[in-house]
């Protein structure tokens, strides 16, 4: 897709991913004042890019991520925050992508890492809960569902929070419910920068999918990220991205009609039907029985998988409870040896 324009059109829907500045916040009436910083983001990007349809801000913008108060500035979808964006979103007729760390859990247990879709009027259209959960620091309950809903122009969006981004199983059970653009909001520091820029290009090629990314930047009390925020076409190259500095942002648009084509009529590297139709340039439709082990045994057999698991890699949450042998420092080779 051609990129450099400000506009979109009726077939191209226009998405803005936002370098935040990462907040350090330690009051509600700070959180809310960094969300109406947020709403002028909104404001100043409508005015800048006019084809402007979905603007997403990164993991921890509203509420930051304070290793003492955190637990001490959680909201839940509809409240004050969500009023702000609401409001804004309506006001410049444009969907946005924000992050509430953490929505208040209903049974009082820790809250979730939530990321939440509101539309051109102000509707909450998408709720989505992360499902893995950053370890070993993050203190979210865990999610359980992913989720889609309908974008811009009709455009199906998915979501993904961060790390859920590293695991392959999120983002193709997302994509199969229908999504065309997944949407990761993520706060990931140094030194994991060069992994997390390959993952986004890795996730849309092998899922014939838009993605777009919203990472934090700058330092706050624990960490520095690293930006880069980007928008990656569904052949994996790049269309737009931002660099390291807090606060930039850049825009891109998607065609409709080129990614529903390609999913269409795309045959040798249309991931999407072959892995549902294995072998059909011998036997006509191919087999649609999942030929993998490990997922009939989640499936059938989650605990039994675990045991299996944890012979690979360890038995507790914690390497140093582990009763799994370690490895001693004899058995690995030296440069010498």
């Amino acid at each position: 897709m051609p990129q450099g324009s400000i506009s979109s059109s009726e077939d191209t829907v226009g998405v803005g991913v936002v370098n935040y500045q990462v907040p350090v916040l330690e009051t509600k009436e700070q959180v809310l004042e960094n969300c109406k910083r947020i709403a002028g983001f909104i404001d100043g990007m409508k005015r800048g890019y006019p084809g402007l349809d979905l603007i997403v801000f990164p993991e921890y913008s509203t509420q930051g991520f304070h290793p003492q108060k955190w637990s001490e500035l959680t909201t839940t979808v509809g409240g004050p925050e969500t009023q702000i964006f609401a409001e804004a979103c309506k006001r410049n007729k444009v969907y946005g992508i924000f992050s509430l760390t953490g929505e208040e859990h209903p049974d009082g247990l820790n809250p979730y890492n939530t990321l939440i879709m509101i539309n051109d009027e102000g509707e909450v259209v998408l709720t989505y809960r992360k499902i893995f959960p950053w370890v070993p620091m993050e203190p979210w309950t865990a999610g359980h569902e992913t989720m889609v809903a309908e974008g811009p122009k009709g455009m199906k969006i998915g979501a993904v929070i961060c790390y859920d981004g590293n695991l392959p199983e999120i983002v193709r059970d997302t994509v199969m419910k229908g999504a065309e653009l997944v949407v990761r909001i993520q706060g990931y520091m140094y030194p994991a920068k060069e992994q997390q820029r390959m993952i986004s290009q890795v996730r849309a090629w092998e899922n014939l999918s838009y993605v777009a990314v919203a990472n934090m930047a700058g330092r706050d009390l624990v960490y520095s990220y690293f930006g880069h925020s980007n928008i990656v076409d569904f052949d994996g190259s790049v269309l737009a991205e931002c660099g390291t500095s807090p606060d930039e942002a850049t825009y891109a648009t998607l065609s409709l009609t080129a990614i529903r084509d390609a999913r269409r009529n795309w045959t040798a590297e249309n991931h999407l039907y072959n892995i549902v139709h294995r072998g059909y340039t011998s036997e006509p439709g191919g087999h649609a029985k999942c030929p993998f082990d490990f997922y009939n045994k989640w499936i059938n057999d989650p605990e039994g998988l675990r045991d299996d698991v944890e012979a690979l890699t360890r038995d507790a949450d914690s390497p140093a409870k582990a009763s799994t042998p370690k490895i001693s420092s004899t058995a690995i080779p030296t440069a010498n040896a």
